[in-house]
């Protein structure tokens, strides 16, 4: 009987499962609960987590120990908070320090650095190394697992951001770190309940600055929006990398050279020969009307779902400072003489042309109103309806200067504006709803009305 021969396949020997992906985790002692919930989710995704929780040892064999595990961790997760903002000293700051050595012979696209942030502390200002400031930071208030860490840390155990993974050694037990020092007034970290972070907020810049009801305060507004874009700009620059921030910073220089041979030279001409251009009515409203267009696009691009994050942020915070600026530009925005505005009309037995009128209506004397609080009025209740003569002495007896009416069908809303001393209109247009929403073409009427009352009312008609 013939032995049989062994196949190729049967002496084959299994190839090694590939090691799992080991990540770091590098907290203050004040923000243990916070990684035990950060190394639980991470854990769940198939990652390998290093994390010295049971703290029994120390001495020199610990040292090394977490030398070791920093040189050869996949990833490293420093945990940032208002309290290692707080601390002056720590080990968890040797432990950045020594990540950071280690990235310095990684590919510029290498994920290595994955800083979590668990609760509002913000890129700005910020007491850690400039590295961190190179990379996006993740947010998870409280280390309460959300989406964003479940995303990347699927990711990370799949291995699409690992070019070769090393070896993962076994988990880092029995460690102990050096006594925590206290700290005075730790911010709380964030409740699993908290709603979710602005855009800015998410992308890593400072909350964006809220605008009081109050119109006075627009000017103390821009300012906080410029300090905003100032400490945003410092955040975006300090990620770019060395050469371009190098570049930026020559061409600024070079720009400020420029421009200082440039004034040399006007000071050369004689001071009696400047000028100052004192801009028309006509030219401030047109440029506060440009701002309010680049505002209207802004505001499209901001909630445009194809924009990202950082993009989307900016248009906001552009079309809020065109706004503002718009307004302080728009200094003639009021008008003189009071307006009845009547409300719109259509066939009740249109349906759709009822209710584009009412809506376009409620929107034009709430535009109208924001221009001019004190010169517009709504037609009373009781006052006459339909009757253009009888509207004009009822509201010429109540004090005012001009009506607004307006009629609507399922296709347009006509308005006129009409004068209490005049039984011809002084200014009438039309406006087709298919250029837009109701709320879009209630706009464009309350534009155009806005520039009718103020070169038809420039003064209020006077009487014989």
């Amino acid at each position: 009987m013939r032995d049989t021969v062994p196949s190729a396949s049967d002496n084959a020997v299994p190839a090694p499962a590939a090691p799992r992906s080991a990540i770091f985790i590098s907290y203050a002692s004040e923000n243990r609960e916070a990684a035990r919930l950060l190394r639980d989710a991470l854990t769940e995704a198939g990652l390998d987590v290093w994390y010295d929780e049971n703290e029994l040892g120390g001495g020199d064999a610990w040292d090394q120990k977490i030398r070791r595990q920093i040189r050869e961790c996949t990833y490293f997760m420093p945990v940032i908070s208002a309290q290692t903002e707080a601390r002056r000293e720590g080990y968890f700051r040797r432990e950045w320090r020594l990540a950071v050595d280690r990235s310095h012979d990684m590919a510029d696209d290498a994920m290595f650095l994955i800083p979590v942030v668990i609760d509002a502390t913000t890129e700005a200002g910020a007491r850690v190394p400039e590295k961190f400031l190179s990379v996006q930071w993740l947010r998870v208030p409280g280390g309460v697992a959300n989406q964003g860490l479940r995303s990347l840390a699927a990711r990370l155990a799949s291995g699409e951001h690992l070019a070769a993974p090393p070896v993962a050694p076994p988990p880092l037990t029995q460690v102990k770190r050096p006594a925590a020092q206290p700290v005075t007034a730790p911010a709380p970290a964030l409740a699993a309940g908290t709603p979710p972070h602005p855009p800015e907020v998410a992308a890593g810049l400072p909350p964006f600055p809220e605008r009081s009801g109050n119109r006075n305060d627009g000017f103390r507004y821009v300012v906080h929006v410029v300090v905003w874009l100032c400490q945003s700009a410092a955040i975006l620059f300090k990620r770019l990398p060395k050469w371009a921030r190098v570049l930026i910073i020559l061409w600024f220089v070079f720009s400020l050279f420029a421009k200082g041979c440039h004034s040399d030279s006007d000071d050369s001409e004689p001071k009696s020969a400047a000028k100052t251009h004192v801009k028309s009515p006509e030219e401030k409203e047109a440029e506060a009307q440009s701002l309010r267009d680049a505002a209207s696009k802004l505001d499209k691009l901001a909630t445009d779902p194809d924009s990202a994050g950082i993009k989307s942020s900016f248009a906001k915070v552009g079309a809020e400072i065109a706004r503002a600026v718009s307004d302080e530009v728009d200094d003639g925005a009021s008008w003189s003489g009071k307006v009845e505005l009547v409300p719109f009309t259509a066939d009740p037995a249109d349906t759709k042309a009822s209710t584009a009128a009412d809506e376009v209506f409620a929107r034009v004397f709430s535009l109208l109103s924001r221009a001019n609080p004190k010169q517009v009025r709504v037609q009373p209740a009781s006052g006459p309806a339909g009757d253009l003569a009888a509207l004009r002495a009822a509201a010429a007896k109540a004090g005012d200067s001009f009506i607004v009416v307006g009629s609507g069908t399922a296709d347009t809303v006509s308005v006129r504006l009409l004068g209490t001393e005049s039984a011809e209109p002084l200014w009438t247009r039309s406006f087709p709803l298919a250029s837009g929403t109701t709320l879009e073409v209630a706009d464009q009427i309350s534009d155009a009305l806005i520039l009718a009352l103020k070169e038809k009312g420039a003064k209020p008609a006077a009487k014989p």
